[in-house]
């Protein structure tokens, strides 16, 4: 009977698999993949108001990588939502207007990307493109855009997965 009970508690023992610490290595890589830079703040006027869009972009390094798909999918939301909003006539010409899209094309990537095998630093490069032309297009709004350096990571191709 002893001999009964130690082989179950073995086969027990052998058969269960090991849970990851909740504190794990990844978290912590990942936040040294993201930028921790603070965002340009461009002018609000109107009803286009950019303090949400820019806690939310700014608090993704804090936020633990299995949470920040909800955040992601917050800033995509937010982005669209300003999108539909009345702009005002100087900043509703095609260039700042297409530099916008192009921050929410890497917002909505960021968000609703399905990473490969290494998704951790796939998502933390789709998130620093979204952070760098957030940063464009501010800087475009404040008419700084001719002095900004030319940014080889944001004309990278994005890989798709299927």
């Amino acid at each position: 009977m002893r001999f009964c009970y130690l082989f179950y508690c073995i086969l027990l023992a052998g058969c269960t698999r090991q849970r990851p610490s909740l504190s794990s290595d990844n978290a912590v890589l990942v936040d040294t993949l993201i930028q921790k830079v603070p965002l340009k703040i461009p002018a609000s006027r109107q009803e286009l108001n950019w303090a949400s869009l820019l806690a939310l972009m700014e608090s993704l390094h804090e936020i633990p990588a299995q949470q920040r798909a909800i955040t992601l999918k917050n800033i995509k939301e937010e982005a669209l939502k300003l999108n539909m909003l009345p702009w005002p006539e100087d900043w509703n010409a095609k260039p700042i207007r297409a530099r916008f899209n192009v921050f929410l094309t890497h917002a909505s990537i960021a968000a609703d990307q399905r990473f490969g095998d290494v998704a951790l630093e796939e998502q933390s490069l789709a998130i620093n493109k979204m952070k760098t032309s957030w940063d464009i297009f501010a800087d475009q709004i404040s008419g700084e855009a001719m002095l900004a350096p030319f940014n080889p990571t944001i004309s990278q191709p994005i890989r798709k997965v299927e």
